[in-house]
């Protein structure tokens, strides 16, 4: 077909010829698709954020039916206390560059959802805990509450000193 248009050219100059003119056609593609209107694609995420007073609750929750279970505890209500807050990580990119005897470095946040570029989130830290107050019915007891510091200090990372164990007001 380019043989019509290029009778003098050469088996070599003819698919040379070929090559750029499909070249320049997909070019023009590409550059034809960029002014189409089409939503930018957003990443399926879901919400798995939890509020500090959810996650503090939760944690009660858990930890009240957990002493439940243990012999002598009877009837138990738990408070957790946090410290801080949430803290969240968003993924970065960091650029390095060296130039004769000076290095450049940069570090940038890695955004995702088209035009609104938000900055893509890596996890969420929960606030720490801090201390836990259990109130039982068995908490006059020692080996009860011996029982309770032990399986809330495992259960949440904390020393003795940051766990108070008392007997549940009638």
């Amino acid at each position: 077909m380019l043989r019509k248009f290029f009778p003098e050219l050469g088996k070599k100059d003819l698919l040379l010829h070929s090559i750029v003119i499909l070249g320049l056609v997909g070019m023009g593609f590409i550059l034809l698709s960029s002014f189409g209107k089409s939503e930018p694609v957003q990443p399926e995420t879901e919400d798995t954020s939890v509020s500090q007073e959810e996650y503090r609750l939760s944690l009660e929750t858990q930890l009240t039916a957990m002493l439940g279970s243990i012999s002598g505890v009877g009837k138990a209500e738990v408070l957790v206390t946090l410290g801080g807050s949430e803290e969240y990580r968003y993924a970065r990119t960091d650029d390095r560059s060296v130039s004769g005897d000076q290095v450049r470095s940069s570090t940038s946040y890695v955004t995702v959802g088209g035009s609104s570029r938000e900055p893509l989130l890596e996890s969420v830290a929960h606030p720490a805990i801090t201390g836990v107050v259990v109130a039982c019915e068995g908490g006059a007891d020692i080996s009860v509450q011996e029982a309770v510091y032990k399986a809330v200090g495992v259960a949440c990372g904390l020393s003795t000193t940051q766990i108070y164990v008392t007997k549940l007001a009638s």
